[in-house]
């Protein structure tokens, strides 16, 4: 599977299979984060992997915001990477740009993180909703780091990638044409 096929099927799955992430996949799904761009090559982040059952059980507990039949399925899940930031070097960078990148940055790397683990035929979920002083107790991480989301994630318990789905066509989107203008907001493309 190439990068646009993996950016054309992936899905959000909520079922998992029981079967482990092998470490070797782990290790190169966590690669393709390292390698993300970042502004300034700041590489601002810090990713936690989190496989212990307990720790996993205690996220829809107390860490997801929502109904809790509605997150249930988290506890289910194999691996959980934790996509963190630090506050420090951004802060200075907005000031200087006027904005900050931090999100921008965390976001293409676990972006990558996802596209590699869909070509790798494992399963993803970004979760958003969360309560982050909850979750960095619970994994000790330091004042200075901020939590952007979850990626929840394991091999499907049903298939979801096109050779298992069957036929099933990609989610429906938006036409570019809805989407997109060309130097100027509402003017169309060209081609």
């Amino acid at each position: 599977m190439d990068v646009f096929e993996a950016i054309k099927w992936r899905r959000s799955v909520r079922k998992f299979s029981p079967q482990k992430i092998e470490k070797e996949k782990i290790l190169q799904i966590l690669e393709a984060g390292r390698l993300a761009p970042s502004s300034s090559n700041r590489q601002a982040w810090h990713f936690i992997v989190v496989d212990d059952e307990n720790l996993i059980k205690q996220i829809p507990k107390k860490v997801v915001i929502g109904t809790k039949s509605i997150v249930s399925w988290i506890k289910d899940a194999p691996l959980v990477i934790v996509g963190c930031y630090t506050k420090a070097v951004t802060h200075f960078v907005a000031g200087f740009y006027g904005h900050e990148n931090h999100l921008i940055d965390i976001s293409i790397a676990m972006t990558h993180i996802v596209l590699e683990a869909t070509e790798l035929g494992i399963g993803t979920c970004y979760i958003g909703w969360f309560n982050e002083k909850h979750l960095k107790k619970i994994l000790k991480i330091p004042d200075r780091y901020r939590i952007a989301m979850l990626v929840v994630m394991g091999y499907p318990a049903e298939p979801s990638t096109p050779e298992g789905i069957g036929g099933i066509e990609p989610r429906p989107r938006k036409n570019l044409k809805e989407i997109v203008s060309y130097n100027e907001w509402g003017k169309s493309l060209p081609y």
